[in-house]
């Protein structure tokens, strides 16, 4: 855990630094999923850092350049999709984080061609498909990273061991209370194997490694000896391949190659919002950014384990329908600690805004995004509600960009 006496006050402010990582899949305008290259428009997807794709040729991906505020990085957000509708022609953007039903067979799904200057990656996708099969890489979602701004950080003296401390420790306890944001940010509901999910991508079924791979959260170099062991005992090919809802990005951490050097937080819950024109609420980015203050401060018992079984199995009920008696009361317990938190740090009238927004969620199960997803199909299959609000979607970016929602 990270020494508090030498943490700054100023380190639980506001400010720092956003980015936003946006997967959606190409489709035709039948709903049908597009086998066509990567757009042209776009250039070399090895090379371009903001449109590129993810693990399939059909699967495009944004990366919003570093920013400075959450207002700003909405703004680069909305700003590169619509570059890519204009990009693609008449092909749109699946709206929903599980693909459409009617998928190629699976040696259809086209894996993303870097060329022979990307082999890595080429080889590294390969490797994915033999290993968890082309249809499980289409999920789709959003990745949220934030850093704390360096200058507000640390009291002079202090370094990158306290900063690996701090990240470790905010990747710990988002990863022990994330089904908080999982049940909160579940957008794409789906029965699968029998089961009714708000989103199957965030659930036991969806995108996960196949074995669960548990690490030491006690300090920074047990963590990193931890990963080390997973992929040399083949748990994972290296840290690419761990597919943890919370991550710890930064060189080291990345590719234990390098000096450990923690720089951010990624969250990769988000699900693709099909009922908001920018594929996110905008207020879910500031609940978002309060859970990782909150967490760089929340005191907490060691994140062992056994309590990492336990989160995953809370992690997954979260991405369910019904919601139990043990979900509901740490949803609340969650919901108090944030509300106390907002009070004491006297944080931004946006912060509690997003807070009293989603608790409003919570408390109104009507209100919450896959009910209302679900209300809207009426009847209709997904498939076809989902290629519906694809065309509205992309008309609201290319004709009325001003308006915030697809509705």
């Amino acid at each position: 855990m990270p020494d508090d006496k030498r943490l700054s006050p100023s380190s639980l402010m506001t400010k720092g630094y956003f980015g936003l990582e946006r997967e959606n899949l190409r489709i035709n305008p039948d709903g049908s999923l597009a086998l066509t290259p990567h757009p042209a428009a776009f250039g070399d997807k090895l090379t371009n850092p903001e449109i590129t794709t993810d693990f399939s040729e059909s699967q495009i991906e944004i990366i919003t350049p570093v920013s400075t505020s959450l207002p700003e990085l909405l703004f680069r957000e909305k700003y590169l999709i619509k570059k890519v509708y204009r990009g693609i022609g008449p092909e749109l953007l699946w709206p929903l984080s599980s693909p459409p039903a009617r998928l190629p067979a699976e040696e259809r799904i086209p894996i993303a061609d870097f060329g022979p200057a990307g082999k890595d990656k080429n080889d590294y996708r390969a490797y994915l498909a033999q290993k968890y099969g082309r249809r499980r890489q289409l999920y789709c979602g959003i990745h949220f990273n934030f850093s704390f701004a360096e200058e507000n950080l640390y009291n002079e003296g202090a370094g990158v061991e306290e900063r690996n401390r701090l990240y470790l420790k905010m990747a710990a306890v988002a990863m022990r209370y994330r089904f908080f944001l999982v049940h909160l940010l579940s957008a794409s509901p789906e029965t699968h194997g029998g089961v009714c999910y708000r989103s199957a991508r965030l659930s036991a079924s969806g995108y996960k490694n196949i074995e669960p791979v548990y690490l030491d959260y006690s300090n920074p170099a047990a963590y990193l000896a931890s990963l080390s062991s997973a992929v040399e005992t083949g748990l994972i090919e290296s840290p690419r391949e761990l597919y943890q809802l919370v991550r710890i990005k930064g060189k080291g951490f990345e590719d234990l190659m390098w000096r450990p050097e923690a720089d951010r937080i990624e969250l990769r819950i988000p699900d693709l919002n099909p009922l908001y024109a920018e594929g996110i609420n905008p207020d879910d980015l500031y609940l978002m950014h309060l859970y990782l203050m909150w967490a760089a401060q929340e005191e907490d018992e060691p994140f062992d384990r056994e309590s990492q079984a336990w989160a995953d199995r809370l992690s997954d009920e979260a991405a369910r329908m019904a919601v139990s008696d043990p979900l509901a009361y740490q949803m609340r317990y969650v919901f108090g600690r944030l509300r106390s938190f907002v009070r004491q740090k006297n944080l931004p009238e946006i912060y509690a805004n997003a807070l009293n927004q989603a608790e409003g969620r919570w408390l109104h199960p009507a209100r919450r995004y896959a009910e209302r997803i679900c209300g809207r199909i009426h009847g209709e299959s997904t498939f076809a509600a989902g290629t519906v609000l694809a065309k509205k979607i992309k008309s609201v970016y290319l004709h009325t960009a001003e308006s915030r929602r697809a509705e």
